[in-house]
């Protein structure tokens, strides 16, 4: 009796467990490829062999054009990769893109007649202009966050750098109140439900792949007018680390943070003394190359 009645509420469970699963894959700062397979005349090629290849991790997946020479990747992690696709009685084409966090990138193969043994290979990445949506959006890379002098090394102050956006950890994008913008950390939410700015619980700076901001547009899968996309790093097929370490005090006469306002009668000013240092290191690598890779910071 217990079981038979504990089996309807499991499968309820189950079903709004896997519901409730299906708009997360869109928040988890991962993009998608998709396009249309098709000869020079525009015609569609069904059947077509298609294959992405990330140029890091070397991990491929495969799929098939669709009877209207259609094909879809769905949940691609940020960064580049190879497309490749084959069909008989054409070349083999391939082409390279740049895929960003929450990005759509639309690649429509144009296959030539000809022996797969002959290969058509078009190179340049992606257009940064996509037709898509109608998102406005700013993408800070790992690269470009390393080389910014962000004071205090906080994430938060990825925010003052974009155009329409005020304040560190409680953003007001385009003039919206605080608490307007969704903070995502791969697909978790970061805001804090009481302040409804970013949580006092943050990734270290070391840790981001990607910054992205959506300040117009947001998509459907969102729960607030404008978004932040936060992804962090992943291991690779090589052993890559790195190290750091930094240093500020008031040498040169620089103003401290904290200084003296009120001196003490009969003696000289003087001014409290800075000193910060802030050091850490980061490492990633593959356990299985091509297939499962670890990352620590």
């Amino acid at each position: 009796m217990v079981l038979g009645t504990f089996l309807p509420y499991s499968r309820k469970l189950l079903f709004s467990l896997v519901v409730v699963s299906l708009p997360l894959a869109a928040q988890t700062g991962l993009g998608i490829v998709r396009g249309t397979v098709q000869d020079v005349s525009k015609a569609v090629i069904p059947g077509a062999k298609v294959s992405l290849t990330s140029a890091s991790t070397g991990v491929v997946r495969n799929a098939e054009s669709s009877s209207v020479g259609i094909y879809y990747f769905g949940a691609v992690p940020i960064g580049s990769y190879t497309l490749a696709v084959e069909a008989q009685g054409f070349k083999k084409w391939t082409g390279t893109m740049e895929v960003l966090a929450g990005q759509t990138v639309s690649i429509d193969p144009s296959m030539e007649v000809g022996s797969l043994e002959s290969t058509v290979e078009v190179t340049g990445a992606a257009p940064v202009i996509s037709t898509e949506g109608g998102q406005v959006s700013d993408v800070k890379d790992a690269l470009r966050i390393h080389q910014l002098p962000l004071d205090g090394r906080s994430v938060t102050t990825l925010f003052d750098l974009t155009p329409g956006v005020e304040g560190s950890g409680n953003p007001r994008v385009n003039g919206m109140k605080v608490g307007s913008a969704e903070m995502l950390l791969d697909g978790i939410s970061l805001v804090d439900r009481f302040g409804g700015g970013m949580s006092r619980v943050q990734p270290g700076l070391d840790t981001i792949q990607e910054f992205r901001i959506e300040t117009a547009g947001s998509g459907a899968q969102y729960s607030r007018p404008a978004t932040v996309s936060l992804v962090t790093k992943s291991g690779t097929n090589e052993i890559h680390g790195a190290a750091f370490e930094t240093f500020r005090n008031n040498f040169g006469g620089l103003r401290a943070r904290q200084r003296q306002d009120l001196p003490i009668p009969g003696q000289p000013f003087k001014q409290a003394q800075y000193i910060r240092n802030e050091f850490g290191a980061s490492m990633g690598g593959p356990v299985i190359k091509n297939k499962t890779f670890w990352f620590f910071a």
